[in-house]
């Protein structure tokens, strides 16, 4: 579990009060490794003295950009001022928190921190710890008698958002996009209350999040646009069906990692549709079909920012394709796009809207894309023809998917033997 060590040290000689108030001995732990443990002028030192002020003040003013954000890193480095700083990192996917420890070097002085291990936590264990630096660190500004602290009075302000489940959907929302929620623009705030007419929860977290590197109107409109057109142009007809059975059948694990719910749901839902390993599928139309599509079944316009909307009308799943283009590539990613969105109905059956996007670490792309990965090609039969002298290229050819699908596939083998395991 990540935890902490603070003794605080009386007659510290810097000039700002807040840091002269909060300067420790303080030491880190990640997996019960000591990860402020380094190398400073040829001995090893087990903790740091430092001013603690600004690595609270730091969290505080990125909490919502912390929890909010995907496919983000935040280093303690970025919050250090003049001091040598271990490179811990901090990043949610909206399942799991993950902090990790990496190499870090300062020069005058000469200054050494290791690389450390990884540590998994729930966003409740990960908030329990944050929040309990945070406060210590402001308890001792007040035991000094350090009043109005920029970091206290915006903590008060993020409590206040916590306690309120509307206002903190808002703030997260705000974070997902990059944005401070206690300044956002008029601009910043319709977008969001836009979004969340569309979306909830974790979607919406994950589509705002997505778009913070597009236009995000137009992404808007699209969705609207490819909504409104004839239904049989996006019905899935069984789909809904078929995911509540893999749902039964392969039912959700505590703790678990998107990507792995991908994996196993995968292998159910070739199974419950009696689809054997073997079976390959070169065709966007028969595959489709074989999840209740007609024909008419057919993409919308052309846009940036997402590549399929699952959505629900009547009772019946639809999947609204974004026109991938027409080359060879192009298919290939398209019916991948749409397995992926497939997935996102396999893995997350209740009725409601998801964007397919470009996020990497984010929960629920992450089980959309595994899912996409071993229903499109099975890792198993990978494995079979490379012991037949195939390589990557005929590999994936053979299966109609990039080269990169095949490469992670084969780098995640294990992972998913884990995953699948009953």
């Amino acid at each position: 579990m990540l935890r902490y060590s603070a003794r605080w040290i009386d007659g510290a000689p810097n000039v700002a009060l807040e840091e002269r108030a909060t300067v420790a001995e303080f030491r880190l732990w990640l997996t019960e490794q000591n990860v402020t443990m380094h190398l400073s002028g040829g001995f090893s030192h087990d903790h740091l003295t430092i001013a603690l002020y600004p690595l609270a003040e730091g969290l505080v003013h990125d909490w919502w950009s912390l929890f909010g954000g995907r496919d983000l890193e935040f280093s303690l480095t970025k919050y250090r001022t003049g001091y040598a700083m271990p490179d811990v990192r901090f990043r949610f996917d909206g399942r799991t928190f993950e902090a990790s420890a990496h190499q870090r070097t300062y020069r005058n002085p000469d200054v050494r921190f290791w690389a450390g291990s990884n540590e998994v936590m729930s966003r409740a264990d990960a908030e329990g710890v944050l929040s309990k630096f945070i406060g210590e660190v402001l308890a001792q500004l007040d035991s000094k008698r350090v009043r109005n602290a920029g970091a206290a009075l915006r903590w008060s302000r993020v409590q206040a958002s916590r306690a309120d489940p509307e206002e903190a959907e808002f703030c997260e929302c705000a974070g997902a996009l990059g944005l401070d929620p206690y300044s956002i623009d008029q601009a910043g705030s319709g977008l969001i209350q836009n979004a969340a007419s569309l979306f909830q929860d974790e979607a919406l977290t994950e589509f705002l999040a997505g778009t913070k590197n597009y236009a995000a109107t137009p992404i808007l409109d699209w969705i609207n646009q490819a909504e409104g057109r004839p239904k049989p142009k996006s019905r899935v007809a069984d789909l809904s069906a078929i995911a509540q059975r893999a749902a039964e059948r392969a039912p959700d694990r505590a703790g678990e990692d998107g990507w792995a719910l991908g994996y196993r749901r995968a292998r159910t839902v070739r199974q419950l549709m009696n689809i054997n390993e073997s079976r390959r599928f070169k065709s966007i139309d028969k595959l489709a079909k074989k999840f209740g599509a007609g024909d008419a079944f057919s993409p919308a316009a052309r846009t940036d920012g997402i590549r399929a909307l699952r959505s629900h009308h009547n009772d019946e799943v639809h999947i609204h394709m974004r026109n991938h283009g027409t080359s060879a590539d192009a298919e290939a990613a398209c019916r991948f796009s749409f397995a992926r969105a497939v997935g996102d109905v396999a893995c997350f059956p209740s009725v409601g809207r998801a964007a397919v996007n470009e996020l990497h670490y984010a929960s629920r792309q992450a089980a959309g894309r595994a899912f996409a990965a071993e229903f499109l090609a099975p890792v198993n039969e990978i494995e079979s023809m490379r012991r037949e002298g195939h390589d990557l290229v005929t590999i994936a050819d053979e299966f109609a998917v990039s080269t990169v699908v095949i490469e992670r596939q084969i780098e995640n083998a294990s992972r998913i033997a884990q995953a699948c395991q009953r």
